[in-house]
């Protein structure tokens, strides 16, 4: 089995089924631009950066293993993205006569992500894509999917601050959107397929 290395698709496939109306894909560029997110070769347009990865292809074709090369011209203009979401800035410390005279408040407990898991017997269709950042896997049964460790991920949220790019849960950055989509995960567990409702709150928290 080969990977797909096509905007958008990203499916392991075999190269001898492989045919001109397999692949779903972007032909286009990525277009970060005011808040909004989306594809140089299509109309569609999202604010979170879970819902542009989840913007179907625009064009059929067959898929392709090729590695993109340094010199293609659709990443030319990648680094002129707007910031997408800043990395945020340390308030300056400020003392009042109030703070000083009133008693110390409780200290809170450090607000923990929580990381979604499926539900135990879950039923998922095969060729479901894992929903992890990071993670490109497509469901296969649930022996080889539902293993613990099996699924390398980014629990953070995607970081583009001055034409660097990264996440939030790990240090590397990088300027090429497409080595973005590279950097490997710095967690392992269960690949997520389905989830649950608590994945949504969550989620409502991070966009606001």
């Amino acid at each position: 089995m080969q990977t797909c290395t096509r905007n958008g698709c990203g499916q392991s496939y075999d190269p001898v089924a492989n045919n001109d109306m397999a692949c779903q894909y972007h032909p286009g560029k990525p277009v970060f631009h005011e808040g909004l997110k989306g594809w140089t070769c299509c109309k569609p347009r999202e604010h979170s950066f879970d819902d542009f990865l989840e913007i179907k292809g625009c064009q059929l074709g067959p898929h392709s293993s090729e590695p993109k090369h340094k010199d293609d011209p659709f990443k030319a203009d990648l680094t002129k993205y707007d910031d997408v979401l800043p990395e945020p800035q340390p308030e300056p410390a400020t003392q009042s006569a109030a703070s000083v005279v009133a008693a110390p408040a409780p200290a809170k407990e450090p607000e923990t992500d929580v990381i979604d898991e499926d539900p135990p017997g879950v039923k998922v269709a095969a060729g479901t894509k894992c929903k992890r950042n990071g993670c490109s896997a497509v469901y296969e049964d649930e022996e080889r999917s539902h293993g613990a460790g099996q699924c390398q991920f980014h629990p953070g949220k995607a970081v583009f601050h001055e034409g660097a790019k990264g996440w939030s849960c790990c240090k590397p950055r990088v300027t090429d959107f497409d080595e973005f989509m590279q950097i490997k995960g710095c967690q392992y567990g269960r690949h997520l397929f389905v989830g649950t409702q608590a994945q949504t709150v969550v989620q409502a928290q991070v966009e606001k």
